[in-house]
């Protein structure tokens, strides 16, 4: 990750929140949409109640000029469409900061610093249309005008979301649209920021969520099965790859529940397939008996849990990073697994296909952690180049698995067994250097062998003898021994000063927001030493032991109560970081962790403070 100066000539942050069922989401989506397609990039943060209909829903854009790392923190143009949405949202609201309200439905606090423009966002889609639904597309033309969006795309966008409905709910759409330009024109808004979007000026760009990138990873990496339950938040991943499997020749099964999920993807990859399954912390537990199964029999499946808050249905619609503990640890008996964390929409796309790549190399369970934000999170990224994917079919001589990027994507497939190891073929033989053994596809010839659940030998029948019970378990061990060697030769994954005290440490989702604290400590003077590993177990440790070289505290971030991370960071080294924890169910902004940053910097460099 490279390090840029934090500034920007144009950044802002727009809130769009009302009542769920009133299209809120849409008009915000349909104006990421028109941004998007300008030389600016996009990023957004949608928050929903677990209801179909009722309660508080809203999407936060922001808009800046280059890369965007995090949602951002305050609030600069606020569109509420009901009371309650003024009443959750106007405290983020910056000084002077713009809100445009329905004042037939709320009532505002005249003595705030802030610019109050009104429109009847829900009369004038009655008049025009006898309903309530099309206030949000009145809210979008109002959006168009402040910024100056041409019609012409957000016709397009208009056309393109609604055309299968028919050319009469266009044309209503059209003129909602109209109404809302108008409305805007007539109350004077105040244009700070304009938006063109006559021409696409981002070819190499597309617009996407982090539940979309990890389909399309897994489509990159070769998946061609997908197993899946409805859950909320990772509904999207398994939507998105039944669209995608028939055109690559690969299949989708919807099955009864979580259990079965699982199950079906361990037989397809039995049967040599590359397979997936999207769910989130409920049905990961659920999973844990079978997840077991996977280990001791040594076949490769990749599990993407999209976190919520818990506990039990907890927060089904929220965010939050407290399955680490589960993903790492939760299943009884002590069965080997990676988890990966990607840490932004882009991320996603090249982690997924990582965790198909380390499945397929080291024969077990890879658990891809992220969690509500980043899921729905729409960004601009990058498109990738194919002619950068290169197939790898056996392990190189060096042992070094190249991370995937857009400059090269290494797409690597399973050892299957060769002539010479299907003489006496064992399955699981014991490769006193890797742990890894040789698989075979069924039909083989030779190539036959018993997978069971039980403690076996090497050509899989069960013994339960205390020697093989101790060789089989350092044998499956000895591949997390491996792949930990393999991660301290890749590149590393901290940055900023080398000359400071100060350490912070994130996982997930919440890296965006950290860097662009860093950034804000950095332009006061305060130097700061970033950490965000992506392969959270296992850790690279003489990575980190170095990054923890001279520093005098740590400061870790995370999105959940008890610390989990934390405690993680602990156990490994003896450190006694200062945590930083948010658990309401939304993402921390950079200038909550700056907070932070600021408080540990007073106490313990506050030499190095030269602009406060």
């Amino acid at each position: 990750m490279n390090d840029i100066n934090y500034r920007s000539k144009l950044d802002f942050i727009i809130r769009v929140g009302g009542e769920g069922g009133d299209g809120v989401i849409s008009c915000g989506e349909l104006f990421a949409s028109a941004a998007a397609r300008t030389e600016n990039h996009v990023f957004t943060y949608i928050t929903y109640p677990a209801e179909i209909r009722g309660g508080f829903s809203m999407i936060q854009i922001r808009v800046r000029d280059w890369t965007i790392y995090s949602m951002g923190s305050k609030v600069d143009y606020l569109i509420v469409f009901n009371q309650e949405a003024y009443d959750h949202t106007i405290h983020d609201l910056k000084p002077g900061g713009v809100v445009i309200y329905d004042p037939d439905h709320v009532q505002i606090q005249k003595d705030l610093e802030a610019k109050f423009y009104p429109i009847p966002l829900t009369k004038l889609a009655v008049d025009l249309t006898g309903g309530v639904l099309g206030k949000n597309v009145v809210a979008l033309g109002a959006l168009g005008e402040l910024f100056q969006v041409n019609k012409k795309g957000l016709h397009k966008l208009l056309k393109d979301r609604y055309g299968q409905k028919g050319d009469v709910v266009v044309e209503k759409n059209l003129k909602l649209l109209e109404a809302g330009y108008s409305a805007g024109k007539k109350n004077k808004l105040e244009k700070k920021f304009h938006l063109k979007t006559e021409t696409d000026s981002k070819h190499n760009f597309m617009m996407l969520s982090g539940n979309e990138a990890v389909a399309l990873g897994a489509i990159a990496a070769g998946c061609r099965f997908v197993a899946g339950y409805p859950i909320t938040p990772a509904t999207p991943i398994f939507e998105t790859l039944t669209k995608l499997m028939p055109k690559v020749g690969g299949r989708a099964i919807q099955v009864e529940d979580e259990i079965a999920a699982i199950s079906a993807i361990i037989g397809a990859s039995f049967a040599g397939e590359k397979t997936i399954t999207p769910t989130s912390g409920p049905g990961l537990q659920l999973m844990g008996e079978q997840l077991n199964l996977a280990s001791m029999v040594e076949l490769p499946i990749v599990i993407v849990d999209v976190q919520r808050g818990g506990p039990s249905t907890g927060l089904p619609t929220k965010t939050e990073q407290s399955d680490l503990k589960y993903a790492i640890y939760g299943t009884f008996g002590e069965s080997p697994r990676i988890i990966i964390a990607p840490s932004s929409v882009e991320d996603c796309f090249y982690q997924t296909i990582r965790a198909f790549n380390l499945a397929e190399r080291f024969q077990m369970p890879v658990i891809i952690l992220t969690d509500q934000s980043i899921g729905y999170r729409k960004a601009t990224v990058q498109i990738p180049d194919v002619s950068n994917m290169v197939a790898v079919k056996r392990e190189q001589k060096s042992g070094k698995i190249v991370v995937p990027t857009a400059g090269r994507i290494e797409i690597a497939s399973r050892a299957i067994a060769n002539s010479a190891e299907l003489v006496d073929y064992k399955r699981f033989l014991d490769n006193a250097k890797t742990g890894i053994s040789p698989i075979t596809i069924p039909g083989m010839a030779g190539g036959q062998y018993l997978a069971t659940g039980l403690e076996h030998t090497e050509d899989g029948k069960a013994n339960y003898t205390p020697e093989v019970h101790k060789q089989m378990t350092r044998k499956r061990f000895r591949k997390l021994t491996r792949l930990s060697a393999i991660l301290e030769k890749n590149p590393k994954e901290y940055y900023g000063s080398t000359k400071t005290k100060i350490g912070i440490i994130g996982w997930g989702s919440t890296e965006g927001a950290i860097r662009e604290a860093r950034y804000i400590a950095e332009k006061k003077g305060i130097k700061i030493r970033q950490l965000h590993p992506k392969v959270i177990s296992p850790l690279p440790e003489t990575k980190i032991r170095h990054f923890l070289m001279g520093l005098k505290q740590v400061i870790v971030v995370e999105e959940n109560y008890t610390g989990q991370f934390a405690h993680f960071i602990k156990a490994k080294f003896g450190v006694v970081p200062i945590e930083i924890h948010k658990y309401e169910g939304i993402p921390i902004t950079p200038q909550e962790i700056y907070a932070g940053i600021l408080k540990v910097a007073r106490i313990v460099d506050e030499e190095n403070i030269t602009r406060l």
